[in-house]
């Protein structure tokens, strides 16, 4: 084989022979030819691999993968800037009802982001997004995808079912007008009651809408990664995420006084890294 090539170049730079150019030419010739039939036969894998995952993303449905995409980027952004607003203005505690109270008469706008009305803005964004999910993901497994879609709405309805934020801000108003010492006394006890729930979970969220969202995102991200249809660094992440998730979870359960510590900022982060990752791509299938 080298000696081939090693003749074919210097014929490139001696005078004709004719005696040896044909049948060097052949030898070089075929190993050129094996070459690049390898590259091309590689080259037709891999596009044919591509290709069998796009064919699995039903392209009718291009218009809910762009508002799904487009919801979830919507909703990862909302969640950083709940992120960030959280821990700049330092909220108080789910123990602190009176921290509450002062931070919705000072400076209501924040007190909401804090609470988490964000997170309840991204929990509707949510539901384009499960269901462009669900649209490109069925095929790959259309019965798993049917118990996370259901798991992903149950739990979005229950986190708005027991989210206390709209209770603790009328308790706050109430508190505020209170003329009496006693009246003030009992709306801050309300107060410290409705923290004690919400404590559950951490802020907007709730161990009820929080474990079924967790386990649905498990089974999606766990899809996405054996499937590869929606890009596998994207499974990666959301199982890191909605593990941690289902973690904390658990942990809040648990230990309600130490709901969404140490896990609150992690959980939260990949979330945001999460949405962002599936938003993009689905954005790009549904052009």
């Amino acid at each position: 084989m080298y000696t081939s090539f090693y003749l074919f170049a210097e014929e490139k730079t001696r005078p004709w022979r004719s005696d040896i150019l044909p049948a060097e030419l052949y030898i070089v010739g075929m190993i050129d030819i094996s070459i690049r039939g390898e590259k091309m036969k590689a080259q037709l894998e891999t596009t044919q691999r591509d290709d069998a995952n796009m064919e699995t993303v039903d392209p009718k449905w291009k218009s809910l993968y762009k508002a799904g995409g487009i919801s979830a980027l919507i909703a990862g952004t909302l969640l950083l800037v709940e992120m960030i607003v959280y821990i700049i203005t330092s909220a108080p505690s789910l123990t602190d009802a009176a921290g509450w109270f002062s931070l919705f008469h000072t400076n209501r706008f924040v007190g909401l982001i804090d609470f988490g009305i964000l997170e309840l803005y991204g929990l509707v964004l949510f539901v384009p997004m499960y269901l462009a999910l669900y649209t490109a993901l069925r095929r790959a497994s259309e019965s798993y995808m049917s118990i996370a879609a259901m798991l992903a709405f149950a739990g979005i309805a229950a986190n708005f079912a027991t989210s206390k934020l709209f209770s603790l801000l009328t308790l706050s108003d109430l508190y505020a007008a209170a003329t009496t010492e006693i009246l003030k006394s009992q709306f801050l006890a309300a107060g410290q009651a409705t923290l004690a729930v919400s404590a559950l979970g951490g802020i907007s969220g709730s161990v009820e809408g929080g474990i079924p969202l967790a386990v649905a995102g498990l089974i999606i991200s766990a899809i996405m990664v054996k499937s590869n249809m929606l890009g596998r660094a994207a499974g990666y992440v959301g199982i890191l995420a909605n593990g941690i998730g289902l973690v904390m979870y658990f942990n809040a359960a648990a230990a309600p006084t130490t709901a969404g510590s140490p896990f609150f900022a992690a959980f939260f982060l990949l979330s945001v890294i999460w949405c962002i990752l599936i938003g993009r791509t689905l954005v790009w299938i549904g052009r």
